[in-house]
């Protein structure tokens, strides 16, 4: 009741000296020492039920504050936290110099943007934007990087490759050649060796398997295959002297060594010769 009393004077004070401010500030002030509680219920934009209308300041005042905001009308500073128990609206910009801290990545809400794409900065005007993952990995087509590791493929596919140079390569599975292939040194397969198309060897061919060829096999070199030879078409030597063919232990030289039979075999062909 008292301090219902000293409001209603200080008013009346106010009132009695004609200083009430209206179009400009005269310099008066009106302080309450404790609490004011406004009891309005039925405040609306055009009659609210607390109103102020110039700079308002929550908190201490002093030299040391600073202020970044115009001091004009309508504008609120505020020395100390703020806390929002419900939503909070932003219509203008906002400008924050410290750390932003979110309870989790899912509180945070941009509106905009397509699944899994992410947010990166426009150069030309400072603005964030949304942007595919793909676009953060420029990349140099590891044309001119500095190799730390070993590449790691996570089995997947190396394709559209112009051309592969390296000093041994290890193949677990299959090797798929669809152009002509040159083997300037020694080739060995351990496994069966099938051929489509022409099979040329600058030197020594040695196979430990079954060699399959649906077409012509040529060879300038010595030829060593440790099991059956099967030739759909021919197979061509050259005729000097020093060049063999040797399938299992049996040597052939020159000329004999040029026609294989349909349904014989290199070895009981050459006990018939």
């Amino acid at each position: 009741m008292k301090k219902l009393i000293r409001v209603v004077l200080a008013l009346a004070c106010v009132a009695a000296t004609g200083r009430l401010a209206r179009a400009a500030d005269n310099g008066t002030e009106f302080g309450i020492e404790d609490d004011l509680t406004v009891l309005g219920t039925g405040g609306t934009m055009w009659d609210p039920d607390v109103e102020i209308k110039g700079f308002t300041l929550f908190g201490s005042t002093g030299p040391a504050q600073t202020v970044n905001i115009p001091q004009t009308l309508g504008n609120i500073y505020v020395s100390g936290y703020v806390q929002v128990s419900s939503g909070m609206y932003v219509a203008g910009s906002s400008t924050f110099t410290s750390t932003v801290n979110l309870p989790a990545p899912a509180s945070l809400y941009v509106s905009g943007g397509a699944d899994g794409q992410v947010m990166t900065k426009d150069a030309a005007t400072g603005a964030m934007k949304w942007n595919n993952a793909s676009s953060l990995v420029s990349g140099d087509n590891m044309g001119n990087h500095i190799a730390t590791m070993t590449l790691d493929m996570a089995a997947f596919d190396v394709k559209s490759a112009n051309y592969i140079t390296a000093s041994s390569a290890a193949l677990s599975g299959q090797l798929v050649v669809y152009g002509t292939s040159t083997l300037t040194g020694n080739t060995g397969v351990g496994g069966t060796l099938t051929s489509a198309g022409l099979v040329t060897a600058q030197a020594g061919l040695a196979v430990t398997g079954s060699a399959s060829v649906t077409n012509n096999l040529t060879v300038n070199g010595n030829s060593q295959l440790g099991s059956a030879v099967t030739s759909i078409h021919g197979v061509n030597m050259a005729a000097a002297a020093d060049t063999a063919l040797s399938v299992a232990g049996q040597n052939v030289q020159g000329d004999y060594a040029a026609k294989f039979y349909s349904g014989a075999s290199l070895a009981a062909w050459i006990k018939k010769k």
